[in-house]
């Protein structure tokens, strides 16, 4: 069983591409070294081979001594044993190596996105976080490269030295020759790596026409637009097979190239040693050995470009988290221990914003009439605390700024329902209630609080059903429903509500509104609507208009004292503003 990583780690600030590769390998240099040492005892069997089967020619067989035939024949069967069985033992480091390294990328991924969230989508290209988690695998190769890499270079080391104590001029042939024809390879390096940028950019294009796809599938099919959108996909993905072709050309020549380079040794050794003996200048078993070198030599020069590839598209995908992880979050956590003072009495203020004035007292249920979508949408933002720090005193909750509170606290204390509501997939009941804190029976209550009974009703399994990505088997009122059933469970000591019912008919709002203000009775509710169903069962009701408190009141006061109070509401025409 191969133990993961348990305790996250974070990479640190500020890293390169360089040296988040080189940290991903220090965090588990353990494993690292052990799969070095197998690598270099598995390497090293086959390269002491060619040099026990000369020595058993030459002592052996050409000397007449078969007893020393005997003892480097049983050298050379002890070698080939230790090889196949360290194996074993290299498949189980590299396996390992590659677990551990994937799993800690895949904390690395998620623990970045859930630390910056939206600005990621602000920042980097849409799909680029999908192509980051589906291709950047390709980085947890590395460690294991490392003890090829490793082994690769002790092995050319003990068979230049070999070479060289049989003779100077094939040990200098190998020596200088192998890294020279070896840097061919090498120049292949910056083409591979512009290349694997594009590829990965045209991936990430294509990935971004799919989700946007995926998401306005509705939309899609009801406007026609199916083959305008498969139009553009068609166009990304054969940028992205062009861009695929373009880099299998140098890896094509670096897979040549391990193929070129050795043949060109073993012709090259072989010609020279046999040369060399029938002038007398080398023995025979030195030119077996010589012949067994290079075709040796395959495997280390293999390893090596074979690192140098996994490198180049690890450096790809490194430089792509760097960037992840240089992000920083629209909102920092506040310094403030995240505690609060003892629930106040019911009247007193819970949450003021100083942007506009409003104050949303303990245990009330509140109702905003904002004149202008956006400022409606910014004031929801902002009392959710869902817009980036400013530094600026601009909502208290219980007499204490929101930007002094630990995030998590305020993710806790307030809850933000949107009008259009995301829904994961899962199972219904861990849509509604994904915290898992309540049973069945209080599940149940929330969704016929909000008038969603029969949807459950409706679909087979009840609570159990799966609900696909973002519950698309779901009508957009349906959808709403559940989004406030799911606000109602979280059971926050202030819950905002933006336009809760706007998908819905008049009865089923009616209904709705009805049951939210009995589920939340004794616990601060604001909701900002103009649906004037809800806003009649409000506690209370204020009026904002550029960005400022113009009416403080009930539904039915404002209606009769306030024209543009009754023109927002009623959508009364012919009303001056």
């Amino acid at each position: 069983m191969i133990a993961l990583p348990e305790k996250y780690v974070p990479p640190p600030a500020r890293v390169t591409p360089v040296g988040f590769l080189a940290w991903l390998i220090r965090m588990q240099w353990t494993t690292v070294l052990q799969g070095v040492v197998c690598d270099v005892i598995w390497l090293l069997g086959l390269a002491l081979t060619p040099w026990a089967i000369g020595r058993a020619v030459d002592e052996g067989l050409v000397a007449g001594d078969y007893g020393a035939f005997l003892r480097w024949l049983g050298v050379v069967v002890w070698l080939q044993l230790q090889h196949s069985l360290i194996q074993g033992l290299r498949d189980r480091a590299g396996s390992i190596n590659f677990a551990r390294a994937y799993s800690r990328l895949e904390m690395v991924l998620a623990r970045s996105t859930s630390r910056v969230t939206i600005a990621a989508e602000q920042a980097l290209a849409p799909g680029a976080v999908v192509t980051m988690a589906a291709e950047s695998w390709s980085a947890t190769f590395l460690p294991i490269n490392v003890g090829s890499i490793t082994s690769a270079l002790v092995a050319f080391v003990t068979v230049s030295v070999l070479l060289l104590r049989d003779s100077v001029m094939l040990g200098l042939f190998v020596i200088v020759g192998v890294p020279l024809f070896s840097a061919a390879s090498f120049l292949l390096v910056r083409t591979l790596n512009a290349r694997s940028e594009i590829a990965w950019g045209a991936r990430e294009a294509m990935n971004a026409v799919a989700l946007d796809s995926v998401k306005g599938l509705r939309v899609l099919r009801g406007v026609g637009g199916e083959q305008r959108f498969l139009g553009r996909y068609r166009e990304r993905s054969a940028e992205l097979r062009v861009a695929g072709i373009r880099l299998a050309l140098p890896r094509a020549a670096a897979e040549a190239l391990n193929l070129l380079i050795p043949g060109l040794f073993v012709a090259g050794l072989t010609w020279v040693g046999a040369v060399l003996v029938s002038q007398g200048q080398l023995q025979v078993g030195a030119l077996v050995a010589f012949y067994g070198y290079a075709g040796f030599l395959v495997l280390p020069v293999a390893l090596i470009n074979q690192a140098m590839t996994v490198a180049v598209d690890a450096r790809v995908a490194a430089r792509r988290i760097v960037g992840l992880l240089a992000l920083q979050p629209l909102w920092t956590d506040g310094t403030g221990s995240g505690s609060a003072p003892e629930p106040a009495a019911e009247g007193c203020d819970l949450l003021r914003d100083d942007v506009t004035g409003l104050v949303v007292r303990e245990g009330e249920l509140l109702g905003v009439v904002v004149s202008e979508g956006g400022s409606a949408r910014a004031l929801v933002d902002r009392v959710g605390r869902l817009l980036p720090d400013d530094g600026e005193a601009s909502v208290l909750l219980r007499g204490r700024r929101l930007e002094d509170w630990d995030i998590a606290a305020v993710r806790e204390r307030i809850v933000v329902s949107d009008p259009v509501p995301f829904l994961f997939s899962g199972t219904l009941r861990e849509v509604l209630d994904p915290w898992g804190r309540h049973g069945d029976d209080a599940v149940l209550a929330a969704v016929a609080a909000v008038d969603a009974s029969d949807i459950v009703k409706s679909v087979p399994g009840g609570l159990d059903v799966l609900v696909g990505e973002r519950g698309v088997e779901f009508s957009g009122g349906q959808r709403q429903r559940l989004g406030a059933a799911r606000a109602l469970l979280a059971e926050p000591e202030l819950l905002v509500m933006h336009d809760p019912t706007s998908s819905v008919d008049a009865p089923t709002e009616e209904r709705m509104s009805s049951g939210i203000r009995s589920h939340r009775r004794g616990r601060s509710t604001m909701i900002v609507t103009t649906s004037p169903l809800v806003l009649a069962l409000a506690a209370r009701v204020v009026l904002i208009v550029g960005d400022r408190i113009v009416a403080d009141g009930t539904h039915s006061g404002l209606l009769e004292s306030h024209p543009e109070y009754r023109a927002l509401v009623m959508r009364a025409e012919g009303v001056e503003r």
